[in-house]
């Protein structure tokens, strides 16, 4: 389910997660794989984590307030328009529902829809690890009528430890199952925060999912255009030990509202 934050206070996470399909060109079947897979995210969610990246944090957006991200990512071969939007109407949970639309120059059209909830149960303090639970469903719905959906459920723990000075390490660990793969695999992610300025935060990770190969890299910038209000960010990401035509750039845009929830 990351931009610069009060450590007292909770943190707006998007939550994700989940990982995000990526395509390789090896064959259409293997691509179809990957749809299927939906979520690498650990990271994911893995959960739908905090733009822009997968690896979640263990913070939630505050208490009967929402968010809105939105985000496209491109490849050589396609484009993914993301909305995820998501509320905490109390009790310490956020409820996150969205999805996609996206094409794949040999898959063609293809959606998603996310549904997920994260559960905090100790927020992230100036000493103090915080530890939060993500559980969620992604349903791929393809673009014609003879494929039939297809549906993952998982679950993400997220924990995020602070160094200090609003820099943060972010831990996920968590598990996948792929219905029409009739297959379950541990999920994981590894992410940082560094800010470069009180506007600017530099962020890097990795993530992967247990027997899908190498695992996947990001790095890239979160930059608050209104503080704790409007953020605009930017990455590039790639599979560990792969040729540059595998790589994808995102662009994103997130909105935190005040509290006005009853």
């Amino acid at each position: 389910m990351n931009r610069r934050r009060h450590l007292l206070a909770s943190r707006p996470s998007f939550t994700f997660f989940f990982h995000v399909v990526y395509f390789v060109s090896f064959s259409v079947q293997l691509r179809r794989s990957l749809v299927a897979m939906g979520l690498a995210a650990l990271c994911v969610g893995q959960s739908h984590a905090a733009r822009p990246m997968n690896t979640d944090d263990a913070n939630i957006v505050d208490e009967k307030s929402c968010q809105l991200e939105a985000w496209a990512k491109t490849t050589r071969t396609s484009l993914e328009r993301w909305a995820m939007p998501g509320c905490n109407l109390g009790g310490e949970l956020e409820w996150t529902v969205g999805g996609n639309a996206q094409t794949e120059d040999v898959i063609g059209k293809t959606q998603f829809w996310v549904g997920q909830v994260k559960k905090r149960w100790v927020p992230v303090g100036e000493n103090s690890v915080g530890i939060s639970t993500t559980v969620g469903t992604m349903a791929t719905r393809p673009v014609t009528a003879d494929r039939p959906n297809d549906k993952d459920y998982y679950l993400n723990v997220p924990v995020t430890v602070p160094l200090g000075h609003e820099r943060f390490v972010h831990l996920n660990a968590g598990w996948v199952q792929h219905q029409s793969l009739g297959v379950s695999r541990a999920t994981w992610g590894v992410g940082g925060e560094l800010p470069l300025s009180p506007s600017v935060i530099a962020i890097a990770e990795t993530y992967g999912e247990q027997n899908t190969g190498r695992a996947r890299y990001q790095v890239g910038l979160r930059v608050w255009a209104v503080p704790q209000r409007v953020q605009i960010d930017t990455t590039y990401g790639n599979q560990l030990g792969q040729p540059e035509h595998l790589r994808w750039f995102t662009v994103g845009l997130r909105l935190l509202s005040p509290a006005f929830l009853p």
